[in-house]
């Protein structure tokens, strides 16, 4: 690893702002590591501080609405299904659920094509077991849990790894820089217990439009770089949530910490 060891990477981390945690949780008893989302990572100065300082801390809200991820979040789920034996997907194993709405039922739909159409002809089965948490990882060396999904993770017949970042949409993935995606760093992360002392294949799939791009990766060079990463990171969420004052804007709508909120009366 350039710079040090992992361990000396990860105890570099600044200390927790015990004041910060008096104004988040006040008096109420942590019985869990925070949390810190990919979308903490990806663009934690543009979020509303006291959603991101309740959120991190594990606050109780509001329950959001699903409908966002709704057709993703089956989609990634049909497809660990479909792979829960060694072999090819099956197209039956893709059965949206009732509450789709028309036109989500038809981007599922198109997504169930382009899944057949990319990875129809590799036989792998999904990955679970004591190495692998399907939502959550903690990092108890940084004070934090990884929380969120983090691809979808299958082995080939011969023990070879695969990461598939599946989407549905947005934007194209860099295909000269496999980590440039703050959704590949994370997965990485999240996978890191797994994937120690092996090469993974990294997959960006878009299942609306039938893009796909990959990369071999050596998984513990790059987790020397992501670490680092992660620690810049982390602090950059301390400090936005230093001062955990109220933003209004967009976000407020998907917000689950509107009530109470003094930008909103």
């Amino acid at each position: 690893m350039r710079g040090g060891t992992a361990a000396e990477s990860w105890s570099a981390i600044t200390s927790w702002d015990a004041h910060t945690l008096g104004l988040v949780a006040r008096d109420q008893q942590l019985d869990e590591l925070p949390k810190v989302t990919l979308a903490f990572l990806r663009r934690v100065e543009d979020l509303c501080p006291r959603r991101v300082a309740f959120e991190h801390q594990n606050r109780r809200g509001n329950r959001p609405a699903p409908g966002r991820w709704r057709v993703a979040n089956q989609l990634t789920e049909h497809a660990r299904l479909a792979h829960i034996e060694l072999g090819f997907p099956a197209e039956a194993a893709f059965t949206p659920l009732p509450d789709l709405v028309p036109e989500e039922r038809r981007v599922y739909d198109a997504a169930v094509h382009w899944y057949m159409q990319l990875f129809g002809d590799r036989a792998v089965r999904s990955v679970d077991g004591d190495e692998l948490d399907e939502w959550e990882t903690p990092v108890p060396e940084l004070g934090l849990r990884l929380v969120g999904r983090a691809g979808l993770p299958v082995e080939d017949a011969h023990g070879g790894a695969e990461l598939r970042l599946l989407r549905v949409g947005g934007p194209a993935p860099d295909a000269a820089d496999p980590l440039a995606p703050p959704e590949a760093r994370f997965a990485l992360l999240r996978q890191a217990r797994w994937l120690g002392g092996r090469s993974v294949r990294l997959v960006h799939a878009d299942l609306l439009y039938g893009g796909m791009v990959e990369h071999e990766v050596v998984a513990d060079t790059a987790l020397d770089d992501l670490r680092p990463w992660l620690r810049q990171r982390v602090d950059a969420l301390r400090e936005r949530i230093a001062h955990p004052l109220p933003r209004p804007g967009l976000e407020c709508g998907r917000c689950r910490f509107v009530a109470g909120c003094n930008a909103h009366g």
